[in-house]
């Protein structure tokens, strides 16, 4: 994180953030938070977020029956779930689940036909994979791909991304006549008010707003989003949320988090620092790749699928896996791949042309009012934040003195627990440096005590209190006010947290 971005936070105009914000249960925060990631580390941790490589009997020996050999995509899905995946959706989209599957064919490729050459485990089907996959079904790969020949979709404009319409909270002001502009399913009216143009972005049934920052800002620079209107929140109850996985206390930290990101808005995105687009209830970096890695899970998931097809694919937005440009070189993952009047344009080009186009800009807006997006957000910031970072190892030391433990052996309060998930939303790799480094300031503090014996802490009450203020305090000097306010109604009490075993 540059010194720019760090003053860029501290100075952000009136307006950059929503006037509207609403808390889930409690009240909004003074000020909303946006995240800060190392603009030289991609987030690379997607793939052991949770979709384990799959276990269990394997088919030894083709040919096997196929379910599906429409297209390219449905016949390696066909392939994959008639050898390793029995539980395997074919619906012709190769998400996140479909790559589990091919690593795991990769991996156990020798163990379904002995002999075989060994295949490289990278999740992708290249022709090495695809050629060992039509040798042990005795099938052949279809040319055809998904989508191929197809008519051009009839877009339906009475299924909006949200059941309700969102309410609009702009001032009434004086106004130049609009202009109007529909292209799909949506429709932007672009106006001036109060000498800012406003764009209204509407899915037929709903409206969001927003505008850019203006020239006279003296840290201006083109296409950063300011006001946005329209948020809806509240619209998945805890209910459905502990049910798809989240403990009562991992549910609380989800709400102190959320809120200090985003204001608890589903829908929130920012275009003006390091990221290019950043978006949701987490603040999901595109730059550093976890918002492909959300939509890539939105769109493989089979509660969200249909949402994701209205609000991103229909407009133009999808995300791939594979090859794409980050800085100045190319990298491979999840990335985000945008239709544009030159062509296609994937990863950091498709970000920085997403935040140039007010209409795609709103596409993201009225996606995080869809109930069902939001709880796919939930779901997976609960396995790729929260989880990730309460599971780290601390302390361990490289003389072998110390093998250290999970976060969640030294650290057994709700509180203490929220500040590692609010540190890891910020700076990942922060979680482990930082956590030694105070383990190693407590040890000179408390000499008398085994500071790096997890049990130790259970005797020592001062230490998690210790601990904690610490963090708090380093956080403060990157970023005054970072934790003042933040998660103050969780418990300090040591043992106060309780997590699921069950991962969604």
């Amino acid at each position: 994180m540059t010194d720019e971005t760090l003053e860029m936070i501290d100075t952000a105009p009136p307006g950059t953030y929503p006037d509207d914000i609403i808390s889930f249960d409690a009240g909004a925060e003074d000020s909303v938070e946006r995240p800060e990631y190392d603009p030289d580390e991609p987030w690379d941790e997607f793939d052991a977020e949770g979709l384990e490589e799959l276990e269990g009997p394997l088919s030894f020996g083709g040919p096997v029956a196929l379910e599906d050999d429409a297209s390219f995509e449905r016949w390696l899905q066909s392939a994959l779930k008639a050898l390793v995946a029995p539980e395997l959706v074919v619906d012709g989209e190769l998400g996140p689940r479909t790559r589990v599957a091919v690593k795991t064919f990769q991996r156990r490729v020798r163990e379904l036909r002995p002999g075989a050459a060994a295949l490289g485990v990278d999740g992708i089907a290249g022709a090495k994979t695809i050629a060992e996959l039509e040798l042990q079904t005795g099938t052949k790969a279809t040319t055809r791909h998904e989508g191929d020949d197809d008519e051009t979709p009839v877009i339906d404009d009475t299924t909006p991304c949200e059941e309700e319409p969102a309410p609009v909270n702009a001032e009434q002001a004086t106004q130049t006549p609009p202009t109007q502009t529909t292209v799909g399913a949506l429709t932007v009216v672009e106006e001036s008010v109060d000498g800012t143009v406003e764009y209204a972005i509407s899915d037929g049934q709903s409206t969001v707003r927003f505008s850019y920052w203006t020239p006279n800002y003296r840290k201006y620079k083109p296409y950063n989003v300011s006001k946005y209107y329209g948020a809806r929140l509240n619209l998945v109850p805890d209910r459905d949320i502990l049910g798809a996985g989240y403990s009562a206390s991992e549910l609380r930290i989800l709400k102190a988090n959320a809120l200090k990101e985003s204001g608890g808005q589903f829908g929130a995105i920012n275009t003006w620092d390091d990221q290019i687009v950043s978006w949701g209830m987490a603040q999901f970096a595109g730059h550093a790749g976890t918002l492909a890695a959300l939509m890539a899970d939105l769109k493989d998931n089979a509660r969200s699928k249909a949402a994701y097809q209205r609000c991103f694919a229909a407009n133009g937005i999808d995300v791939a896996y594979g090859a794409y440009p980050w800085k100045q070189k190319t990298m491979t993952g999840w990335h985000v791949v945008v239709s544009s009047p030159e062509g296609v344009k994937r990863g950091d080009d498709g970000w920085q042309y997403i935040r140039t186009q007010p209409r795609l800009i709103g596409a993201f807006l009225l996606a995080g009012n869809d109930a069902s997006l939001q709880l796919g957000q939930m779901v997976f910031w609960r396995r790729s934040f929260l989880l990730k970072a309460i599971q780290k190892v601390i302390g361990r030391k490289d003389d072998g003195s110390s093998k250290g433990g999970s976060v969640t052996r030294y650290l057994t309060s709700e509180r203490g627990l929220a500040l590692i998930v609010r540190l890891h939303n910020w700076m990942p790799a922060y979680v482990v440096a930082w956590s030694n480094r105070f383990l190693a300031q407590l040890q000179q503090k408390h000499a008398a005590a085994d500071v790096y014996d997890p049990g130790t802490w259970d005797v020592y009450s001062d230490l998690e209190k210790d601990f904690a203020e610490l963090l708090s305090d380093e956080r403060r000097r990157a970023k005054s006010g970072s934790y003042d306010k933040y998660a103050l109604d969780l418990s300090r009490a040591r043992g106060s947290f309780v997590g699921q075993r069950s991962m969604a």
